[in-house]
């Protein structure tokens, strides 16, 4: 009787195995891992293990039987290695450990398999209506394999299932193998009867096909009860309809409310919820719309709730059945008040944009309409031969101008800054050539308004510090220019002081106090908010956009410093920024007032008496004037200047001769200077050593780091002032710097013209030009400034430029008209200059549809300019 219970023990078992493990498998294809694939081997495996016995138990001609358990056997050593393979996986062991022990029981696997699948084994008998076995003493040394087999195989499982328990933190993930561990010591106790009994002369009982069974059935209870593997998509689907951060109603066919999820639980009023009616606010007509609507696509709508405080996007479709019937009714909605709360916020953006745009139309057309106007009537002086009246009209609209380019210079700072494109550059700086800086700016347009204005320096804060100088300077200029535009009669004073050190950092206070018109407390809060201006029926008459002090508020934030302001209306203001610079030099700044005069008497004395004699300096532009510009600089010193027009002369002369000292024009057509010093670095030649310096109007942010990754020596922005061309050559000279006394200058050189007298002349002869600027450039040197007007005549580029125009050849000309921008600012046609510099942008950026828009002017403009200049020095 215990054979026949046995024998259908194993088929139900079995049956039920493989039924678990094929279901499993097809059932959960958004399992994570590889656990469909355990457990289905699991299934398989112990069905055939199990199934195998029972044929066994069942078959008449004992010849078969060694055949019959083959298949058995394999499934016994398939299953162990299994599992082996599981547990290493979940065990988390490294990829050689796992590979290892994984190698090492499927090398026992096969070996016991080999051993163990001899036929003679064991022997076969039927008794009592059953096939049962015995061991065959003979082959004692295959069972002895085999034993050890399952021994080894179960003392390593258990290790592994150890080492699992040990790293896994989930209650769940220990359960379930403590469970399993109790299975696989069932399926030790199962394999007694059929594999020690024999052993012990009795006959075998076919019971460990029930362990495997009983293992594969505790895998299956911990995948899909326990979740212990985190893998099945259908443990979690009534999760997640109830996680997901949106509403899901379901409703029958008779569109009543069958399902509601937590979300839409919490989210909608109402006591009842059984119609679509009593959750959002809606009549019937429109439910019945939206139904019908949604039957055969997705409709999409917007509903407010029943209080109408939330507003909800809505979507709503029917699900049909394999038939193309529906079956339920399916919404899904999510919360949109804030989306709409944010689109109320933008119209009411676009709206302060457009009185931003108002307010700014009037800023902006005020400087426009006095260059349009004053070039009209400067046209007309021309005309009449007023030159004096007419250089008057010039320095305005040239007024004008500079405001225009401030006022949008503001404007894109405030745009970089909002959109997190303005980043902070760190240098090491000097605070007093920052506080010279400022002084030199306030203190003529202070004067000009009949204001005093003071400076009072912290002696003692360090004289050199690291930190983004341009816009520690931009803060201190913003305030003394608020200050002096405000401030009727009095004084403005800036205040710079320590107050405190440490770790290496000095914090630093800044303040520019005023005797203005002073702020009303109710405005103060209204102070750094873009395009804003207080008051502004009694400041109507004083120019600003109201972005000055946004920026600036903007740039201290930036910097990580606050910004503070304190004022009483009619009698003054203090505003003040706390910032904090890096120390480089703890050496202190001294008194401001006496390092200025001592800054102006050597500033001076150095342009007088710095003497190159010696030093050879090779320039390679193919600008003509850009060269004559050097050379007259450099005249007094005595400099030995060698000029080269393209990048190919630069190579031919570097290979004749050795210079101290290389200037190299980067826009030059056919070979610009980069491709030029690249070519230099690859050829033998005499100046392997020497420093080359990079010569560009490309003074943007950035450039000089880019130049000097490319290997130059340093970068010098045009248009060149004098002082820093000589600056440039002393740092770089490769040997001591001379600066030789001006009594070793012969008598030649010594004379220094003096141009006070002539400037107003030079005003008068040449209307068309901003002879400051001009005069600036050339040294204040008149005659050399007329020799720079002489060559920007003969380097007349008309030809070249519209000849790229016309072949729409852009690389050559944005190389001419970036020539162009640099040249005329150099003679102070400063006009033409910043129109030839949009066309050089353009053409840069690819906008060739500005450039045939403008380029005609910008020519005409030019072809006026030239015969002016030859009219102007025929007279």
């Amino acid at each position: 009787m215990i054979w026949i219970v046995n024998n259908c023990a194993l088929l139900i078992m079995g049956t039920i195995a493989g039924i678990m493990g094929i279901s499993f498998f097809s059932r959960n294809r958004g399992s994570a891992g590889h656990i469909r694939s355990y457990i289905f081997f699991y299934g398989v495996l112990s069905a055939v293990w199990c199934l195998s016995y029972a044929v066994l138990g069942v078959t008449y001609d004992l010849s078969f039987c060694p055949y019959i358990r083959i298949p058995g056997l394999i499934a016994i050593n398939g299953f162990l290695m299994n599992e082996v393979v599981l547990v290493t996986e979940m065990a988390q062991l490294g990829k050689r450990s796992a590979l290892c022990v994984r190698v090492g029981a499927l090398a026992m696997s096969l070996t016991d398999l080999l051993v163990y699948s001899d036929k003679d084994v064991d022997i076969f008998v039927r008794e009592d209506g059953y096939t049962r076995w015995y061991a065959n003493i003979d082959k004692s040394f295959n069972r002895h394999i085999h034993g050890a087999y399952e021994v080894l195989m179960f003392a390593l499982l258990l290790i592994l299932a150890i080492i699992w328990f040990r790293r896994t933190k989930l209650k769940r993930s220990r359960r379930f193998l403590t469970i399993l561990i109790v299975a696989n010591f069932s399926l030790i106790f199962a394999t007694i009867p059929d594999t020690v009994l024999p052993a012990f002369g009795l006959p075998g009982v076919a019971t460990s096909g029930l362990g495997g069974a009983a293992c594969t059935i505790v895998m299956w209870y911990g995948a899909i009860v326990l979740n212990s593997f985190d893998v099945s998509v259908g443990n979690i689907t009534a999760r997640l309809f109830d996680f997901i951060e949106a509403g899901v109603i379901v409703f029958d066919t008779d569109r009543h409310i069958a399902i509601v999820n937590a979300y839409a639980e919490n989210h909608l009023a109402g006591d009842r919820k059984e119609e679509l009616c009593d959750l959002f606010s809606i009549g019937e007509a429109d439910i019945e719309a939206m139904f019908e609507k949604g039957k055969d696509h997705i409709y999409s709508t917007r509903l407010w709730d029943k209080n109408r405080e939330k507003a909800y996007s809505v979507k709503l479709n029917s699900v049909k059945d394999t038939y193309g019937e529906p079956y339920c009714i399916l919404m899904v909605f999510t919360d949109v008040t804030e989306e709409i709360e944010l689109a109320d916020k933008y119209a009411a953006a676009s709206q302060a944009k457009s009185k931003f745009l108002a307010n700014m139309s009037h800023e902006i057309r005020t400087p426009i309409n006095g260059i349009m106007g004053m070039n009209a009537i400067l046209i007309d002086e021309l005309n009449d031969g007023n030159t004096e009246g007419a250089r008057q009209y010039a320095v305005n609209i040239n007024s004008a101008s500079q405001t225009l380019l401030s006022i949008i210079n503001d404007i894109l700072d405030i745009s970089k800054i909002e959109s997190g494109k303005m980043e902070l550059i760190p240098v090491e700086y000097e605070i007093f050539s920052v506080l010279n800086d400022c002084y030199n700016m306030t203190f003529s347009r202070a004067e000009e308004k009949g204001l005093k204005f003071y400076m009072e320096i912290d002696p003692n804060i360090p004289s050199v510090l690291f930190g983004d100088e341009v816009h520690f300077r931009q803060i201190i200029n913003n305030f003394l220019s608020n200050a002096v535009k405000y401030t009727p009669s009095g004084h403005v004073t800036l205040r710079l002081r320590e107050l405190s050190r440490s770790g290496g950092m000095v914090k630093l206070s800044v303040e520019v106090s005023d005797t203005g018109i002073g702020i009303k407390k109710e405005d103060i809060g209204r102070l750094f908010g873009n395009f804003t201006r207080l008051d502004e029926q009694k400041n109507r008459y004083i120019e600003g956009t109201g972005l000055g002090l946004a920026l600036t508020e903007k740039l201290v934030k930036l910097m990580g410093g606050e910004i503070t302001v304190k004022s009483e209306y009619g009698k003054g203001s203090v505003f003040g920024a706390v910032l904090t610079q890096e120390i480089i030099n703890s050496a202190p700044v001294g008194d401001f007032s006496e390092r200025y005069n001592e800054f102006v008497v050597q500033k001076k004395g150095e342009s007088e008496t710095t003497d190159l004699h010696g030093v050879s300096i090779l320039v390679v532009d193919d600008v003509e004037m850009n060269i004559q510009v050097v050379k007259g600089m450099l005249k007094r010193t005595r400099a030995d200047v060698d000029p080269a027009h393209n990048g190919r002369e630069c190579l031919e002369k570097i290979a004749e001769k050795r210079y101290d000292i290389i200037f190299l024009d980067h826009m030059m057509p056919e070979m610009d200077g980069i491709e030029t010093f690249e070519r230099m670095k690859k050829l033998e030649h005499k100046n392997k050593n020497t420093p080359v310096i990079i010569l560009t109007a490309n003074a943007v942010v950035g450039a000089k780091e880019m130049y000097l990754e490319n290997g130059f020596v340093d970068y010098l922005s045009k248009p060149i002032l004098r002082d820093e061309l000589i600056e440039m050559i002393i740092k770089h000279l490769p040997k001591e710097p001379v600066t030789g006394n001006a009594a070793d200058l012969n008598a030649a050189e010594m004379d220094i013209i003096d141009t006070s007298g002539e400037n107003s002349d030079l005003a008068e002869r040449f209307p068309m030009l901003d002879t400051k600027v001009g005069m600036r450039y050339c040294m204040d040197d008149a005659e050399f400034y007329i020799e720079m007007i002489e060559t920007y005549l003969h380097g007349d580029k008309r030809q070249v430029i519209e000849n790229a125009y016309e072949t729409e050849i852009w690389n050559d000309y944005e190389t001419y008209v970036h020539a162009l921008k640099s040249t005329s600012l150099n003679i102070g046609a400063v006009s033409l200059s910043e129109h030839a510099k949009a066309l050089e942008y353009a053409a840069k950026n690819g906008d060739y549809g500005y450039i045939k828009e403008n380029h005609g002017s910008v020519f005409e403009e030019y072809s006026e300019l030239l015969s002016a200049l030859q009219k102007a020095l025929q007279e």
